[in-house]
């Protein structure tokens, strides 16, 4: 049973509140520990934590501030083997998987490292030759993160915290309650490195203590989740004059076969586009659009593919460690998160189901204790019904055909989202029509929608994002970019040949 504790202006403490909820494990339904929803006032002292802690941490040399990530990423590599067993418990998720989130935080922290000894601006050319302009970054201030439940040490605790800090911010992070031991974890990374008090917080709590913490005189929202909360936070900066945020929310991601394609590539690639974390990534593949020359070949391929994916428990004998090591399980991909989402799944399972023009190629089943739901897959015509334009996030899959290249650019921008796209052809030609015609933050040429890496931009287009990337990009979301102009002479000349 874990124990909740805030961290709060560099110390961990538990909550005065009496509001409590379970961290759930999926796998089985059962209370991993109660975590408290944090009370208002302690949002408040970890906002004043925050804005104290500014100015001083403002003033360190960038340099210094990134030099606490080297030190955060040894800690990691040190507790790698925990921190990944932490997400498979809380999450679901395979242990594989969670390894790979554990390097994916790794390759954060030393990017930040890295980057603070990297241009912080930029020297560019006046028009006016005894004059030198400059573009710098400058720290926002007060970094909110509201951090997601799949993959919550990557992204909220450094996609998001670790360029945050080195750019001069400071953070207050609110963990999902679906997954907040983790980056409680995090917490004590950034503790045991000697990150000055105040500089990072974090408070534990529901979406009610999440909608507090971006209500506060914030000047920075980091949110990863849904398009509706996503809308709701740019609702509360359109209302403020200086807060700003960026927001990675959801999709109905595609990978785009042609006939052309290296077939045995292309049903690998969207095998895993479509399973991987059992479909909860916000880039998994709900579309998979083949031309129809090899349709019913790949159809046939992909679901036998799709009815080998095993699902279950990321570790045998319910974790127990011999040893001092756990043992993985082999099963592709683990359960849903939680109850609702296992409802919601199932709600549009049953949608296919009913539609007479949706033909279905592998029946999905359920499986109790926990929220554990085997794949869905159908073929069907592109058309306007809920199933094929919502985000469902679980193992769903829609096999769509396609005729010629505008047909399949046309269907896969015909959803409110634009996030990710895979395409899969031999032909420069047809992949860069699909390059420049449709609408997404990442695409990925002869490769799955699934291939996320720190030092590349991570966003989307429409309803997938508000313009401002994650990863490598946060660093430009938390600043402002300000000129530096000096005139170098004694008398005063302006450009565009003002007088």
């Amino acid at each position: 049973m874990w124990k909740a504790q805030n961290y709060i202006n560099g110390n961990f403490v538990s909550s005065g509140s009496d509001s409590f909820f379970d961290n759930v494990d999926p796998c089985t339904g059962a209370s991993l520990g109660q975590f408290f929803n944090s009370r208002v006032e302690e949002v408040e002292e970890a906002y004043t934590a925050a804005r104290n802690a500014f100015s001083e941490w403002r003033a360190t040399s960038r340099v210094q501030r990134a030099e606490y990530l080297y030190k955060v990423a040894k800690l990691i590599e040190e507790r790698r083997e925990e921190l990944a067993y932490v997400i498979s418990v809380e999450t679901g998720k395979n242990y594989n998987e969670s390894i790979a989130e554990v390097n994916e935080a790794l390759h954060m922290a030393q990017y930040a490292f890295g980057s603070g000894r990297t241009p912080q601006g930029e020297a560019v050319a006046s028009e006016i030759s005894e004059k030198d302009a400059y573009v710098l970054r400058k720290p926002k201030g007060v970094v909110a993160v509201v951090s997601p439940w799949n993959f919550p040490l990557a992204i909220g605790a450094f996609w998001c915290v670790a360029p945050a800090i080195v750019e001069g911010n400071t953070v207050i992070l609110k963990p999902s309650e679906d997954a907040p031991y983790t980056s409680q974890m995090a917490m004590e990374l950034y503790h045991e490195a000697g990150i000055p008090p105040g500089v990072i917080n974090l408070v534990h709590g529901d979406g009610l203590i999440g909608d507090c913490l971006v209500r506060k005189d914030v000047d920075h929202i980091c949110f990863t989740g849904s398009a509706e909360v996503g809308q709701h936070i740019r609702k509360i900066c359109a209302d403020s004059w200086h807060k700003t945020c960026s927001c990675e929310l959801g999709s109905k991601s595609a990978v785009v076969v042609f006939e052309d394609a290296n077939f045995d590539l292309a049903v690998y690639s969207s095998v895993a586009s479509a399973f991987k974390l059992s479909g909860q990534r916000c880039v998994s593949s709900g579309r998979i659009i083949v031309q129809r020359t090899i349709y019913d070949k790949f159809c046939e391929a992909f679901v036998e593919r799709a009815s080998t994916v095993k699902a279950g428990a990321p570790f045998v004998d319910n974790g127990y460690v011999v040893g001092g090591k756990v043992k993985p399980s082999s099963a592709y991909m683990g359960p849903l998160i939680n109850a609702q989402q296992l409802e919601t799944v199932t709600r549009f399972n049953d949608m296919v189901a009913d539609d007479q023009d949706a033909e279905v190629l592998l029946e999905p089943s359920y499986q109790s204790p926990g929220y554990y739901v085997s794949p869905l897959v159908y073929k069907t015509e592109w058309r306007n019904v809920p199933y094929l334009k919502s985000e469902v996030f679980g193992p769903h899959v829609a096999l769509i055909p396609f005729d010629t290249i505008d047909d399949a650019v046309r269907i896969y921008n015909d959803t409110d989202y634009g996030l990710a796209v895979g395409v899969v052809t031999e032909d420069f030609k047809k992949a860069r029509i699909c390059r420049d015609r449709c609408d997404y933050g990442m695409c990925y040429w002869n490769g799955g929608s699934i291939a996320a890496e720190s030092h590349v931009p991570f966003g989307g287009v429409k309803k997938s994002g508000n313009g401002y990337p994650s990863a490598s990009r946060t660093f430009r979301a938390v600043t402002h970019e300000v000129t530096w102009t000096i005139n170098h002479d004694d008398n005063l000349a302006f450009p565009q040949g003002m007088e």
